[in-house]
């Protein structure tokens, strides 16, 4: 049998990683300097002539303004004059997340480069740039704006260094269930669909020795570079689509193309290929996508193909077994959903102590979740990823006469 094993962050919660809140206080907490224009390093600012040009405490004193704009906006939408009351943002929870200020500045960038599309983002930058303050340069409102949407791109390119920096592993738990399912001989493929930009679970199974496809070729110096075939090539029975990218993907200019890698070594300063000659990234930053508007991202390049990639699983596959996803990225709900509506015997094991709680995070989930439960198409088991050992769902997966003892 085929089987899908779709991950979400919070499988990384019991290796130490941090969760959405804490990745948010992160960016308003620990101390980041500037690095150059685009990218951005933990410590303080080591060079004190460099900290009037350090534009670090003014992103942060911009995403504050940000996060109060939109902490008062969840508690006001969906109004009713009938009862003089709001709903607030439903399938929102009350406080503003990295991911959210990410989209927010992501748009104002966009309004600066003339790209923007959303004809809400300059009344948006009009009231930030009275709230601003001697935050703003500029000698008039328009020039204000201008230098508003300077710092919004700056921002998010602090938001990805500090979430980069944040996410590296530095211990491995919780993840045993995922070794039984690659070792089990009734299993013809695993195929492990992530949204996770931590390298946990490839450096995992490399602990265990367990081969797998990840859609980069062999070792070349200091990187990995990509290529898509090799899903096609390779019959390893373990494979993996980062859906969101990696923290370990970087951007290369080849032949005058953007070539993305693995990055194997720990200085980005100093990478090599496998004939010693010198490799400069595009960005000094990974490569992993932020934001409520990914789905934009899901159309281009490797992030295009992982998730063509995932279209496919999904048409060859009847299970999915799905572990610390919170069902907050509308696009993957909408695929999830058409995917349950398109066969009968199409499910998911849900692990999760609490999975009535999602209901309240995706509309998606209060659509669907009552009758999903009472067709078996959606198998809650109340525990979490780390908690639960392959014996205690074999039932779920396949009939007993099919999954013999491993």
């Amino acid at each position: 049998m085929k089987l899908i094993f779709f991950l979400g962050a919070g499988v990384s919660v019991p290796s130490g990683l941090p969760k959405v809140d804490e990745l948010t206080d992160s960016i308003f907490s620990k101390a980041y300097h500037q690095t150059s224009y685009n990218q951005f390093s933990p410590g303080p600012q080591p060079d004190p002539q460099l900290e009037f040009a350090d534009v670090t405490t003014r992103v942060r004193q911009l995403l504050q303004l940000l996060r109060e704009h939109d902490e008062r906006d969840i508690g006001r939408v969906g109004y009713s004059s009938q009862d003089k009351s709001s709903s607030g943002a439903i399938f929102r929870g009350t406080n503003t997340t990295y991911e959210d200020l990410f989209y927010l500045c992501q748009q104002i960038s966009l309004w600066g480069n003339g790209l923007v599309d959303n004809s809400l983002v300059t009344p948006l930058m009009e009231i930030i740039e009275r709230q601003s303050g001697v935050l703003l340069i500029g000698e008039d409102t328009m020039a204000r704006m201008s230098n508003l949407a300077s710092l919004a791109e700056q921002a998010c390119f602090f938001i990805e260094s500090v979430v980069a920096g944040e996410l590296r592993p530095k211990m491995m738990a919780g993840f045993d269930l995922i070794d039984e399912l690659a070792t089990a001989s009734w299993i013809e493929q695993l195929s492990i669909v992530t949204l996770n930009h931590d390298t946990l679970v490839e450096q995992f199974l490399m602990q265990k020795k367990i081969e797998l496809v990840d859609g980069f070729g062999e070792r070349d110096g200091d990187v990995r570079w990509y290529a898509d075939g090799i899903y096609d090539s390779d019959h390893s029975k373990v494979r993996i689509l980062k859906l969101h990218g990696s923290v370990n993907w970087y951007s290369f200019p080849v032949n005058g193309r953007s070539q993305p890698a693995i990055f194997l070594g720990a200085d980005n300063e100093e990478i090599r290929d496998g004939r010693g000659r010198q490799l400069t990234p595009i960005f000094r930053r990974p490569s992993f996508l932020s934001g409520i508007n990914k789905a934009v991202a899901y159309q281009r390049g490797i992030y295009a193909d992982m998730h063509f990639r995932f279209h496919q699983l999904l048409s060859q596959c009847e299970l999915m077994i799905m572990s610390g996803y919170g069902w907050g990225d509308a696009p993957i709900n909408f695929r999830l959903d058409t995917w349950l509506d398109q066969r009968q015997s199409n499910t998911i094991v849900l692990l999760h102590e609490k999975p009535e709680e999602l209901v309240e995070r995706s509309l998606v989930m209060a659509s669907g979740y009552d009758a999903w439960v009472r067709c078996s198409q959606l198998v809650p088991i109340r525990k979490w990823l780390s908690g639960v050992s392959l014996s205690e769902i074999r039932s779920h997966l396949v009939p007993a006469r099919l999954a013999p003892q491993a």
